[in-house]
This record gives C-alpha cells, structure tokens and sequence, in this order.
C-alpha cells in the first residue's frame, strides 16, 4: 500500500517553501522537482528493486522479473505523473491554495505504477492519456497499446 499521507506531506513542504516568482530558483531546481514525487515514494518501500515497487507489471516484465533479469525494464507513471499531479501542485503552490489534502487526493486518483519492458514503453503515447480518457481508468494507455498488465507479485504494502 502506498503511504499517500507521508509523500503529501513531504511534497506540500517542499513545494510551499519554494518562491515560485523566482524564475532562477525554479529553473535550477526543476530536474529535483521532476523526480521528487518518484524518489520518496522508492524511499517508502523497502525492496532495493525499483520494479518490486511498482503496483503492476507486464507479464513479459514479469518473466524477465522471475529471472532476475532487471535489463530493458522500465518503472512507469500510468497516469503521466507532470501533468496530472506536478503541473496541478505546482500551479496551486505557486498561487499559495495547495493543501496536503489536495495532493492526497491527486495521489490516490492518479498515482500508478507500472512495470514494463522498454519495448511496451515505445508503445505508450508518452505526456497525456487518451483524449476520450474518462478520468478514471488508469489502464487507457495500456489498452490502447495492447499492453497487459497484472498485479505485481513482488510489491508488497
């Protein structure tokens, strides 16, 4: 089980001591806030393999998983992480409305992970889900793909 609470309330102060008008801050640390969400969350699940952290896998994942074969694997955002979870936070912290209970609710709707090989990577449309998307159904990009995914053995609450 994901601790949404403890990766909201680390997000909401990092992001609620920024000062959003300073251009020159925001550009030097961008890259920190683009991997922020990701390196707490891999920091709250004890397994040194980041692909046992993700909720889902691929059954082709999966087969090189069980073999202990990690290469040409790839921990991915279901829900494209920036636009729907970054972008919105950023944007209410920027404007001082961001509330822990807010970033709670766009983790719990929209933070899934996949593990997939490289090749079903190349599949994916790579920065929103589909326009018909229903806001709900976080395998759209999947099926669309073609891609499969089923619960990951190996992820453990």
């Amino acid at each position: 089980m994901v601790n949404y609470q403890v990766l909201a309330q680390a997000y909401y102060k990092l992001l609620n001591h920024l000062d959003w008008q300073d251009e020159v801050l925001i550009s030097g640390i961008r890259e920190g806030l683009n991997k922020f969400l990701s390196n707490a969350y891999l920091k709250q699940h004890p397994s040194s393999c980041k692909y046992h952290k993700s909720q889902w896998v691929s059954p082709e994942a999966l087969k090189q998983l069980n073999q202990g074969n990690h290469t040409d694997l790839v921990f991915e955002h279901m829900v494209p992480k920036k636009k729907y979870i970054q972008e919105p936070c950023e944007h209410l912290a920027a404007s001082r409305r961001l509330t822990e209970e807010k970033i709670v609710e766009l983790l719990e709707t929209y933070w899934h992970i996949a593990t997939i090989t490289k090749q079903q990577d190349k599949l994916l449309s790579r920065s929103s889900m589909p326009d018909d998307w229903d806001g709900i159904n976080v395998l759209s990009r999947y099926e669309i793909a073609g891609i499969q995914l089923v619960n990951n053995p190996y992820f453990t609450s």
